[in-house]
């Protein structure tokens, strides 16, 4: 796993989780719903994901496809460091909604996407049993991960107006698909010992992702509550949701 690139195609991910539940900020893009209609709330929510993950910049909402990771400096298991930067994910606008509904307080929201990470790398520790010091190009591609998100909400009042806010949140995440690793120089100066890690990177997908993934999907999740306390401070509560909320 390019540590760094899937978990940040799972960050990023699990971050658009959070973008598509309040996709509906564009008021002109709303498709009015009646209470309880959830096949009306998924469509709803699905046609608002192409136009913001261009970003909105009068909201402060930033851009989610091209996703760009300048500079991440992370620590994983086995005491693996890894330097990422010049970093693009793309895909974010291609994902679907398989499920959305809201049941008093409580919205849940399931999607899957393809992402593709592509950027340079810095390495250095161990990557389960092989120990890495490595400095190159990386191109991670992910297909079909799937995103649960539960978002307990509440509401406060401003100005006459009711805003939605989160109180909690639970995000889980799984590999559906597979994930395919491209990187170049993982041992410097050893093309042969590059190979092979790579080589086992990708017969043993699964097994990297899941054991390097959670921090990135922790710092994503991050990155895009971000934006979306930004989107719910600035949208009142009737411009946000295509269905009525009793919070």
């Amino acid at each position: 796993m390019q540590f760094s690139r899937l978990d940040l195609t799972s960050f990023v991910a699990a971050g658009i989780l959070f973008v598509l539940t309040c996709a509906n900020a564009k008021p002109n893009l709303i498709k009015t719903c009646r209470q309880g209609s959830r096949e009306c709330f998924k469509e709803s929510l699905q046609a608002t994901v192409p136009g913001f993950t261009k970003g909105i910049p009068e909201l402060g909402i930033e851009v989610l496809d091209p996703f760009i990771v300048d500079n991440l400096n992370l620590t994983l298991p086995g005491d693996l460091r890894i330097n990422f930067k010049d970093g693009v994910a793309t895909g974010f606008r291609n994902c679907i909604i398989d499920k959305a509904r809201i049941v008093k307080d409580i919205l849940e929201v399931q999607l899957h996407c393809n992402l593709t990470i592509k950027g340079k790398y810095r390495s250095s520790g161990s990557l389960l049993i092989f120990p890495i010091d490595g400095e190159g190009d990386s191109t991670i591609k992910c297909r079909n991960i799937k995103f649960m998100a539960f978002f307990k909400l509440g509401s406060r009042m401003e100005n006459g107006q009711k805003y939605v806010v989160i109180k909690s949140l639970k995000v889980d995440h799984r590999f559906d698909g597979n994930v395919f690793y491209q990187l170049t120089n993982l041992f410097k100066n050893s093309p042969e010992m590059s190979k092979l890690v790579l080589d086992f990177m990708n017969r043993n997908w699964k097994m990297v992702a899941e054991e390097f993934g959670k921090p990135i999907v922790d710092y994503g999740v991050a990155a895009i509550l971000k934006n979306i306390k930004m989107l719910l401070k600035n949208m009142p509560e009737k411009e946000l949701s295509p269905v009525p909320l009793n919070l």
